[in-house]
């Protein structure tokens, strides 16, 4: 084992440091969050609450549960984002791999028009219309069909496609495979850290989205999780007294429980997807 130099243990002391500094800058609000929505009103209308709650007290969210809409908004919000990411996957690669290869006819063409949407992005009053001819207006597909394909997400594809050496693909041809076989057994494992990353991106748009139901949604029980929450919070009258006397916490509270309770769904899916970041790159070498 080779001994660190003096230089090179301050290197990595120093790192540390940073490293933990940075955790504490990205915890801290986040736990300071949990712990006011779980503090009692006057401690949170106090602002004296820093990591620990003061005075326990689940008011904030019995008063979201008496909402009978918030279930139905997060049935829809887990069906949007289950199947919205899983075509978003498949759209997303099906137009980037082709795009990656350099001898497609029409490639450059087909990318520089692919590009122009990212630049002239279309109006609100262009896309309603639209959708009416559709009839996609009060519909659930409303919030997944018009973002099957987001085109910075192709276009980090099209790069992740383009990195794979040329070497690997001429290899699996001359071992016998098809370009369906090479695509399933070397393309998408060499890729799976790419495609890991980019479905992160589109569940996480599907879980944040909101603007479009308020939009394109009329009907309430259609509502996304977070334009249900936000209906909540609008109409939300804060108080100084707790919710068994027969009033309702203070907005500000409500809101800490509304930001814990939306985020608690993606911290507990992205350990299960991280590993796929990490080995992603090496299985589809070592199955080559």
């Amino acid at each position: 084992m080779t001994r660190r130099t003096t230089g090179e243990k301050i290197f990595g002391y120093f790192n540390g440091l940073l490293l933990i500094i940075f955790c504490i800058t990205i915890l801290y609000p986040f736990i300071n969050i949990i712990a006011i929505s779980f503090s009692s009103t006057a401690a949170a209308n106090t602002g004296s609450i820093t990591i620990f709650p003061i005075g326990f007290n689940i008011a904030a969210y019995k008063y979201l549960a008496n909402y009978s809409q918030l279930l139905t908004g997060f049935n829809v919000t887990m069906f949007v984002t289950v199947i919205g990411t899983a075509l978003n996957l498949i759209f997303t690669v099906v137009t980037a791999y082709p795009l990656s290869r350099k001898y497609l006819p029409y490639r450059k063409p087909v990318k520089f028009f692919l590009l122009l949407t990212m630049l002239f992005p279309p109006g609100i009053v262009q896309l309603y219309i639209l959708y009416i001819n559709l009839n996609l207006i009060d519909s659930i597909w409303v919030l997944i069909i018009p973002g099957l394909i987001n085109t910075f997400n192709v276009i980090v594809m099209i790069s992740f496609f383009e990195t794979i050496p040329q070497e690997i693909i001429d290899a699996s041809r001359i071992d016998g495979l098809s370009e369906i076989q090479m695509i399933f057994r070397i393309i998408f494992p060499l890729s799976m850290a790419a495609i890991s990353t980019i479905g992160l991106f589109y569940a996480v748009d599907h879980w944040n989205a909101w603007f479009n139901g308020s939009i394109f949604i009329n009907t309430k029980d259609k509502w996304p999780l977070q334009l249900v929450l936000k209906n909540i919070l609008s109409t939300t009258i804060a108080a100084d007294t707790n919710v068994d006397t027969g009033t309702v916490p203070p907005a500000y509270q409500i809101q800490m429980a509304m930001v814990f309770i939306t985020t608690l769904p993606i911290l507990l899916v992205y350990p299960f997807i991280q590993k796929y970041f990490v080995k992603g790159v090496m299985i589809g070498g070592i199955k080559g």
